[in-house]
């Protein structure tokens, strides 16, 4: 059974070639990125990093809050009615 043209079309059009192909006489480093990528990628991490500890120990200030009310509404729940009058 034979695909139609329009179908190996579409599946070459989601599958690029390779930009750069590797010959013998390539050096090796140069098909490595430079560091400069690194810096930034590695920068951008750290960033990242940095944000998520400031976002986490909000959220573990906020459960801390919540746990305490919970308590205190489990207290006044578990009083019987004489206790709250």
């Amino acid at each position: 059974m034979e695909t139609s043209k329009l179908v190996q079309k579409s599946k070459s059009e989601h599958y690029p070639k390779m930009r750069h192909s590797i010959k013998a006489e390539d050096d090796l480093i140069d098909l490595f990125p430079q560091p400069r990528y690194f810096q930034v990628h590695f920068q951008h991490v750290h960033e990242n990093a940095h944000d998520l500890r400031g976002e986490l120990a909000q959220l573990k200030d906020y459960v801390t809050k919540v746990d305490e009310k919970l308590e205190r509404v489990m207290a006044l729940l578990s009083r019987t009615p004489k206790q709250v009058l």
